[in-house]
């Protein structure tokens, strides 16, 4: 799940781990997660440090969570943030960071993702994107 520090996912992860399931918690301040991470064992609750405009970051993430889990079931592109404001009022490289994190982090996530579905899960499992 990235985007785990507030709102949709951060309740999601908290009701996965309610009913005993495993997860992947990415996010950019994992001291946010601090709480969580006393309350459930690493064997259900992998904490990693994802900003999704970094695409080696990305990368790295997929790896520990393939040494960690060993497979990946589904992936939530769950980060993202607003900008407010009247559109010729918003500077332009704050507008394409935006884009950056609510369109090319998704992409490079799910290239990530299904890559990590054909090559790392037992062969005909797959996975699914959120």
């Amino acid at each position: 799940v990235t985007g785990s520090s507030s709102g949709f996912g951060l309740a999601l992860i908290e009701a996965v781990l309610a009913i005993n399931e495993r997860v992947v918690a990415t996010l950019r301040d994992v001291t946010k997660l601090a709480d969580l991470q006393a309350k459930y064992p690493a064997e259900q609750l992998l904490i990693l440090p994802l900003d999704v405009t970094n695409t080696a970051q990305i990368a790295q993430v997929f790896k520990q969570i393939e040494q960690h889990f060993h497979r990946l079931d589904v992936v939530v592109n769950n980060a993202g943030y607003a900008l407010g404001g009247e559109i010729e009022g918003i500077p332009e490289d704050e507008a394409r960071r935006q884009i950056d994190t609510l369109f090319w982090g998704p992409v490079a996530i799910m290239k990530e993702a299904t890559r990590f579905f054909r090559e790392v899960n037992p062969q005909g499992h797959g996975g699914r994107i959120l």
